[in-house]
């Protein structure tokens, strides 16, 4: 019984230790079977965030960890200085065959322009990561010093800073801004609160007048639609009267304008008739004037005869003498 016991821990044990580095090599804490190359780095600012295990990467592609970081304070100027020291993966940083034959040594790269920077990563949990990047307009700044691994530059761009810059942020001033302008809006709902209910009331006073005007305009839109279809319906009436009344008269209309044709016809004929006699070469015309001249010799000869009878009345008796 103590022997399975014995050897029930031990396997737990066992099992317990390979979970534990499949975890820290899956996770990319440690690489046990990759070959990896050490380097360190030497900030001279605040490293903030920044761990064992914390990442290094090249323009955001993972290709290393983190293994150490120290302080080492400088006796001759009174500075402290941080060494970082991360280890590569020679795997991840490919150097192409048709500009060196082997993978470069970090002295190499260094030469090539290879330079560090500390990059905050999370502003709330305040962690840190060490960003690679290739820039040969920036000056490799070495500490001799610090000779017991290659050493890469920092690109010397103070963004590490940022970390102390927000810490300066007058947060109690914004937090009683943020305190006063909460207040401010606190009395605005308590005016509205107060001020709403009779705009409210009022609002619904309003409405239920727009409602009754409503109601009205219906009732007069009925009442004239009713009126209408009265007067339509008149109309259409005396329309059909006055249909009928044309249909009845068509007859008489068309009799009338016949015997005024025909009496037309006859005054063109009587006026054809009149201007036939008038006409200088008819002969009716011809004899009206010498009947006419007759008339007027026998009239010559009636007036003589009557001045003789006015001058000797016994002419009457005895008659003219010749």
């Amino acid at each position: 019984m103590a022997n399975a016991r014995l050897a029930t821990i031990g396997l737990f044990v066992l099992c317990g230790t390979v979970l534990a580095l499949a975890a820290v090599v899956l996770f990319g804490r440690l690489d046990l079977f990759g070959r990896t190359q050490a380097a360190q780095i030497v900030f001279e600012g605040s490293v903030s965030g920044l761990g064992v295990g914390a990442p290094v990467t090249f323009r955001g592609v993972r290709v290393g960890a983190v293994s150490s970081v120290a302080i080492e304070l400088d006796p001759t100027n009174h500075r402290a200085y941080i060494p970082v020291k991360i280890r590569l993966e020679e795997g991840k940083l490919i150097w192409p065959a048709r500009l060196a034959a082997k993978t470069p040594t970090i002295a190499e790269m260094v030469s090539a322009g290879l330079r560090a920077e500390l990059v905050p990563v999370s502003l709330i949990s305040n962690q840190s990561e060490v960003e690679l990047e290739f820039d040969t307009s920036i000056p490799a700044r070495l500490h001799a010093s610090f000779a017991a691994l290659p050493e890469i530059p920092t690109d010397g761009s103070g963004s590490p800073d940022m970390a102390r810059q927000l810490s300066e942020i007058p947060i109690q001033d914004l937090a009683k801004n943020a305190a006063l302008m909460m207040r401010s809006m606190q009395a605005a709902a308590d005016t509205l609160s107060k001020s709403l209910p009779p705009v409210l009331a009022s609002t619904e006073r309003t409405s239920v007048k727009a409602g009754e005007s409503l109601d009205t305009a219906r009732s007069a839109i009925k009442q004239m639609q009713a009126r209408m279809d009265v007067t339509l319906a008149g109309i259409d009436r005396l329309t059909s009267n006055a249909d009928r009344q044309m249909t009845g008269r068509g007859a008489d209309l068309h009799a009338l304008l016949v015997s005024s044709n025909q009496a037309i016809t006859d005054a063109r004929d009587v006026l054809n008739n009149l201007k036939s006699l008038t006409n200088d070469d008819a002969p009716a015309r011809t004899n009206l004037e010498a009947a006419l001249n007759n008339l007027s010799d026998a009239s010559a000869a009636l007036r003589g005869f009557a001045m003789d009878i006015e001058q000797d009345p016994k002419l009457v008796v005895t008659g003219r003498r010749r």
